[in-house]
């Protein structure tokens, strides 16, 4: 177990004292033998024993209190350290808090946000290749489609499921085609060459907080494959 600075610093002022005392004791006893006559020396001698014993007490007492208020002036300032450090943290605690926040400014913000990806549309592309007849019989090679044949198939968008559809807008290009989607906008129910978009969308449960806008698309051209593109826009 360790012994404290001012624990230590006691001892080392009462070993002086014992020290001393003994010192002067046995040179008062060798004095007194030599020379019986001298009863006055022996007294001086006794009180100086005396008040050097109580010089050396109170040093060491002064220099233990010494060494007390260091320590409790180094604890002190080293508590108030620690608690600036923590009033520091709490503070950016806070502030991390408030920034994660999901406060009146933060929803009104994600709303508008939503709103303007809703007025720009999310698009959804399909690639669809030529459409092959049914095989008959043995035959290697199989006859064009048509349009009891057709291919079905659905394009799908995913929104928010709290928004209702404001509009579509509908593009289909070959697939080899360079062409710009601004281009290539068709109209729901037009034959545009062995294809046509279903007018009507039906609207699929998706994950949470979302849900598939499917438009559907028949498609019976056996001549090329097909690049689809639906746009749906939304409001919130």
């Amino acid at each position: 177990m360790g012994i404290s600075e001012t624990v230590l610093a006691a001892l080392i002022g009462a070993s002086a004292t014992m020290v001393t005392a003994i010192f002067h004791l046995v040179g008062s006893f060798k004095s007194q033998s030599g020379d019986r006559r001298t009863k006055g020396g022996g007294i001086k001698s006794l009180l100086w024993m005396l008040a050097l014993m109580l010089a050396s007490a109170v040093g060491g007492f002064a220099y233990a209190e010494f060494r007390s208020q260091e320590t409790r002036d180094e604890t002190h300032a080293l508590r108030m350290e620690l608690r600036q450090q923590l009033q520091t943290i709490i503070a950016a605690t806070s502030r991390i808090e408030q920034g994660r926040g999901s406060g009146p400014g933060d929803s009104e913000g994600r709303a508008a946000e939503e709103r303007r990806r809703g007025a720009d549309g999310i698009a959804a592309v399909v690639n669809l290749p030529a459409c092959r007849g049914a095989q008959v019989g043995f035959a290697t090679d199989r006859p064009s489609c048509v349009e009891q044949d057709a291919v079905q198939v659905a394009v799908c968008a995913p929104i928010p499921a709290n928004a209702k559809v404001t509009g579509a807008e509908f593009f289909s290009r070959p697939d080899d085609s360079q062409q710009a989607w601004t281009e290539t906008r068709v109209t729901p129910g037009q034959d545009i060459g062995g294809g046509r978009f279903a007018a009507t969308a039906v609207e699929r449960p998706d994950s949470d907080g979302t849900k598939q806008v499917c438009y559907g698309f028949s498609h019976w051209n056996s001549q090329k494959g097909r690049t689809l593109r639906v746009l749906v826009r939304y409001g919130v």
